[in-house]
């Protein structure tokens, strides 16, 4: 067979990225530059790199591309009328706010083999949560779930789809964080079935262990080498009675405290739990076990403001037992607020402090990434799922803006302008990381209100300098400009207040303008800040 393995382009190439695919650096070089920045390259679909696998054995012929595009139907692409038309097209999906642009891809290729569905094979995260959705836009009915068996694809096979060892030969190291890094899974599910995750449709039942070993051991033999890194992408690794098997499998891999890579020169080994940790199952006994395995980071979710106390409980614990490295996920934008968000923030900000002042050696570090909610169904309302910049919006004309405050997608956006200097999380330095938030919850509110302009470029217009911070000058003083204009308003809280609140709050140009409009001659300060979020 001929098979065309097809990932959406939905991602972005960014200038690091669109330099090493188009410079014509030597070989070594372009892997010695991708290996540097692995963090900063993307997630491979494994499951295309599972079905590589699969075909490759059959002594199939296997290609892998990303998007569409009518040069593939040109002579000389993919489609080419030269060409004998593909046998099969496996097309993977992400997030469901992508779903016009799967629904373009899989039209684009259906037409491509001649309108033919049963050559389309969708799977994936979208396809999982939206089958119903996918089928009536574009007559291919997915396949919902984790493909196990080759009777899921239509064909009589006894393989176990999912435990086959990914095919990384078919991606461009230069883009998928491939080169230094194996992904796997040593349990499948979650016992929990929170409402806003995807989990539960996905993988609904709880595999409590998958042998990983004969994977990494077949990947090392076949690519004659070693990766130091290994991504587990399991939902909930401590939910399972076989923690210590799974515990002892990575251990004999050579995960352990000490384990090295036998390349030249070695490296350190690190275990990376992707998914995080729950910190509600994190017992003694359960850290004790992990303890032996060389974790780097240690991830921990912190989605609710109930949950504070297992939290703080599991990473004093996780510290105690050798941990110096975490990486914590805050949910937001769910059924919380933004004081709830910044109370969480707070709470890691202290504790690195409270290490810091107590002369930790280890320099242990809490780095927090608030992670956006996106709805998963309808729900929250039609096509809210398909919403990328979804939020609640609950709104009422007696709220108070600076001590209840909800969110807005100005203030989403917001957030995620304040986690991407450090990368996409909020620092681990308690000086740097009050400066980004605020040193106060009414700084916060601020912050969250402040022209893009101005949060993106910080170091241009705050005048104050913080400790820790890199060497710079004094900024414009915008940004203290507009903290005190905008608290001032909200305290006042008039019908000018209310207008410049509803025209900043939708996130959008054309409020802002239409706000501008209606500015009168008393309004210059407020017009001139309008004004402020309309630059780039």
């Amino acid at each position: 067979m001929r098979v065309l393995l097809v990932e959406p382009n939905y991602r972005k190439l960014s200038a690091k990225r669109r330099r090493l695919v188009e410079e014509e650096l030597p070989d070594d070089d372009v892997v010695a530059e991708a290996d540097n920045n692995e963090d900063t390259l993307w997630y491979p679909p494994l499951g295309l790199m599972k079905l590589a696998r699969f075909h490759r054995d059959r002594k199939d012929e296997v290609k892998f591309v990303r998007g569409w595009g009518k040069s593939l139907l040109e002579d000389g692409g993919l489609f080419a009328p030269a060409e004998p038309l593909w046998d099969r097209v496996y097309i993977t999906t992400l997030f469901t706010f992508h779903f016009d642009k799967i629904i373009e891809t899989i039209n684009f290729y259906k037409a491509a083999v001649g309108g033919t569905a049963h050559k389309i094979f969708v799977g994936g995260i979208m396809a999982s949560l939206m089958p119903r959705a996918i089928h009536e836009e574009s007559g291919i009915y997915p396949i919902p779930g984790v493909i196990t068996s080759p009777r899921q694809i239509g064909i009589e096979d006894d393989t176990n789809i999912d435990l086959l060892p990914p095919d990384y030969s078919i991606l461009d190291g230069r883009l998928y964080a491939i080169n230094d890094t194996y992904y796997g899974y040593c349990s499948r599910g979650c016992v929990n079935s929170c409402p806003w995750c995807g989990v539960p449709h996905i993988e609904p039942g709880y595999v409590q262990y998958i042998d990983i070993k004969p994977i990494i051991r077949a990947l090392r033999e076949e690519y004659k080498g070693d990766k130091s890194r290994l991504k587990l992408m399991d939902n909930n690794v401590l939910a399972s009675p076989d923690l210590p098997r799974i515990v002892d499998d990575l251990l004999e891999l050579g995960y352990g405290r000490n384990d090295v890579t036998k390349t030249k020169p070695p490296k350190q080994r690190v275990v990376d739990f992707n998914q995080g940790l729950d910190a509600s199952f994190l017992t003694e006994e359960r850290m004790k076990l992990l303890s032996k395995l060389n974790i780097k980071p240690m991830r921990i979710a912190f989605d609710r403001a109930t949950e504070k106390k297992a939290y703080v409980s599991a990473v004093r614990l996780a510290r105690a037992y050798g941990v110096t490295q975490f990486s914590n996920y805050l949910l937001y934008n769910w059924k919380d607020t933004p004081r709830d968000l910044y109370d969480r923030l707070v709470v890691n900000i202290e504790l690195n402090e409270e290490w810091a002042a107590n002369g930790d050696k280890a320099r242990t570090e809490i780095y927090s990434y608030p992670m956006r909610y996106a709805p998963i169904d309808e729900s929250n309302g039609p096509g809210a799922n398909r919403c990328r910049d979804y939020c609640a919006m609950q709104d009422d004309e007696r709220r108070d803006w600076l001590r209840n405050p909800v969110w807005t997608r100005r203030f989403v956006r917001s957030i995620e302008i304040m986690k991407g200097a450090a990368h996409g999380a909020i620092s681990p330095t308690p000086t740097l990381a009050r400066r980004t938030i605020g040193e106060t919850f009414e700084d916060f509110v601020a912050n969250l209100y402040m022209p893009e302009e101005l949060l993106r470029n910080r170091n241009r217009h705050e005048l104050r300098i913080y400790p820790e911070e890199p060497d710079r000058k004094p900024g414009t003083g915008k940004v203290e400009a507009f903290r005190a204009f905008i608290l001032a308003l909200i305290k006042r809280n008039t019908a000018v207040f209310r207008e410049f609140h509803e025209a900043v709050a939708a996130n959008t140009a054309d409020a802002i303008r239409a706000a501008v409009r209606k500015c009168r001659d008393r309004d210059k300060e407020v017009k001139a800040w309008l004004d402020t979020y309309l630059r780039k």
